[in-house]
């Protein structure tokens, strides 16, 4: 891993996900981009509004930009190359371009909307990015402090996976953490064993052969709380999920489950795209 990218808005929950990747570019020896989308204001009223210039509002957010640099060049020392980016437009656009000119390895940015609703938490962007760029996401909460991972939660359809590039990516987060990988399928309660299953147990087995691992299959007939049970029962410090693949996960992104179970397990959440 090469090259970290932090989307920041300068919030609490921002900065403590940039903490977060710090700590990882500093495992990874990875180089750090911070970087700042600001929206350019356009007034709809008749009424004579004094609107900042671009200069103005670039300006500031390089500021802002440095000011964050100095804090985590403060705090975690300087162990890490950390490059400023500023851009004008919208977020999920903007990080989607840069992943590709930068040739981002990483997203690490932080779960937004701290409120009145907390168990509806995760903000738009975080989601929005999940879904549409295809690089690798951590979300990180806004209570999750970085600690060393030892232990990783990967939560599928058995029957699904494959040594794909998205399984293949995993590993490398696996070796890089050095964690201990807890393959787990939660299961209808009233489902009958089958033997397709079985076969796919012995697959997975064989995709993992070099790591630690072990095959959990929790009951439940509720799919994001059998997810926050294991969790917090296995003293998960990861939890993995491949989007848009699985059909375990294919109703996770709908809006509020999504949202549920990010400020439910309280871990950080990384997406990893076919």
């Amino acid at each position: 891993m090469k090259t970290i990218l932090i989307p920041t808005d300068f919030s609490k929950t921002a900065n403590n996900a940039a903490d977060y990747a710090i700590e990882i570019a500093k495992l990874s020896k990875a180089r750090v981009i911070l970087l700042n989308v600001y929206h350019i204001p356009i007034t709809a009223s008749d009424l004579p509004v004094i609107i900042p210039s671009l200069d103005e509002l670039e300006n500031n957010s390089m500021k802002r930009l440095t000011s964050c640099e100095k804090e985590l060049t403060a705090k975690h020392g300087k162990h890490v190359v950390i490059e400023k980016l500023s851009k004008p437009g919208f977020v999920i656009d903007e990080v989607k371009d840069i992943v590709n000119e930068k040739k981002v390895d990483l997203i690490v940015m932080g779960i937004t909307g701290e409120g009145k609703f907390p168990d509806m938490i995760i903000g738009s962007n975080a989601t929005g990015v999940i879904k549409n760029i295809s690089c690798p996401t951590l979300v990180i909460p806004h209570n999750a402090k970085y600690k060393k991972i030892h232990n990783v939660a990967f939560a599928c359809d058995y029957e699904s996976i494959s040594d794909s590039p998205a399984i293949r990516k995993l590993k490398t987060f696996l070796q890089l953490f050095n964690a201990k990988l807890m393959i787990f399928n939660v299961l209808n309660p009233t489902a009958e064993p089958s033997f397709s299953h079985a076969v796919s147990g012995v697959k997975i087995e064989n995709i993992f052969e070099n790591f630690n691992h072990s095959l959990y299959f929790p009951e439940n007939d509720d799919l994001v709380l059998a997810i926050n049970d294991f969790v917090d029962e296995h003293n998960v410090d990861m939890l993995v999920m491949i989007p848009k693949k699985h059909n375990l996960f294919a109703h996770m992104f709908q809006k509020t489950n999504t949202k549920k179970m990010a400020f439910q397990t309280h871990v950080p959440l990384l997406a990893i795209h076919e």
